[in-house]
This record gives C-alpha cells, sequence and structure tokens, in this order.
C-alpha cells in the first residue's frame, strides 16, 4: 500500500511539474506574426532558406559555406527591415513598426537562428497586411537580381562574406 502512494504521489508532483513548465513556456514565447495579425492567408513565396541564398551566392562565386550564409541572411534581413519600415510609414501602423522592432531587433528571438530571420519577417509581413504580399512577390525577385548584379556588395568580397555588410562605406 505505501509503495502505491509514493507512486501516486510522485505522479502527481511530475504533473505538476510539466504544467508549471508548460505554462512558463507559453509565457516567455514569442507571439507568431499571425497572432498579431488578422490576415492569415498561406504564404506563397519560397522560403528564402536554403534555396535563395544558395542561388545568389553561386551566382556572386561564393561557396555556400556557414558563414557566407549567415552574412548573407543578415544582410538580406537588413534589406527586408529597410522596405518593412517603409511599408508601416505607408500604411501608417506605428503599432506594427513597433511590433517588428521588438521581434527583429538585434536578430530576432534569443533561439532564432540567423538564416531564418528573413522568412521569418517575411512571414510576419505576409501576415500583418494582405497588401504586402504582391509587393513582396515583386520584390524578392528584384532583390535577388540586386545582390547579383555586378555592382552588388556581395561582389566586393573575396570568398568569405563579413557580417555587417550593410554598414560598410567600401
Amino acid at each position: 500500500m505505501a509503495l502505491f502512494i509514493v507512486i501516486v504521489l510522485l505522479g502527481i508532483l511530475g504533473f505538476g511539474f510539466v504544467a508549471v513548465r508548460a505554462s512558463r513556456e507559453s509565457e516567455t514565447a514569442s507571439p507568431s506574426p499571425a497572432a498579431d495579425t488578422p490576415t492569415s492567408r498561406a504564404r506563397d513565396i519560397p522560403p528564402l532558406f536554403p534555396d535563395f541564398f544558395h542561388g545568389v551566392l553561386f551566382a556572386v562565386g561564393k561557396d555556400a559555406r556557414p558563414q557566407n550564409l549567415l552574412a548573407l541572411a543578415e544582410y538580406v534581413s537588413q534589406m527586408i527591415s529597410a522596405n518593412a519600415y517603409g511599408w508601416f510609414h505607408q500604411r501608417g501602423d506605428s503599432d506594427a513598426a513597433a511590433r517588428f522592432s521588438r521581434r527583429f531587433r538585434g536578430g530576432g528571438p534569443a533561439d532564432q537562428h540567423v538564416e531564418k530571420v528573413p522568412d521569418d519577417m517575411i512571414d510576419f509581413l505576409w501576415s500583418w497586411d494582405a497588401g504586402t504580399h504582391g509587393e513582396l512577390r515583386d520584390w524578392i525577385p528584384r532583390l535577388e537580381r540586386d545582390l547579383t548584379a555586378p555592382g552588388s556588395q556581395l561582389w566586393r568580397y573575396a570568398d568569405e562574406l563579413p557580417f555587417g555588410m550593410w554598414e560598410s562605406d567600401d
């Protein structure tokens, strides 16, 4: 009988531990862009990672090694941010700009992989305003052309792309 009571008590304690942990994780989890916005139509733009990044790196003669992928993802994130703030301003939505800033300032949430930030940004914008759907569909191919054009910043570096390319005055 004592063994049965010990097993029941351990079960109750285990259940309590799992419940408290789940509660804390849900409190600290960053909200999805869809939770912030009413637009829920599925994104029809292919993810940038990995194919878009690999294609750009190949076009500018760089290996798709981790440093180059991450530096390119960081660079693209800055370009998406610049466009995003323009769209927020055009639509007069300072609340969306503030949510975007909170979510992506410093590269996104602590557990966010750098290479996934650009896609997360696109998901945010897609969910935020249906008007961005066409703009994003047009902008992504233009971005690829700009990144691979002869005057692109990506051509200025030898084999390894550095972080912070958008800040470079070279």
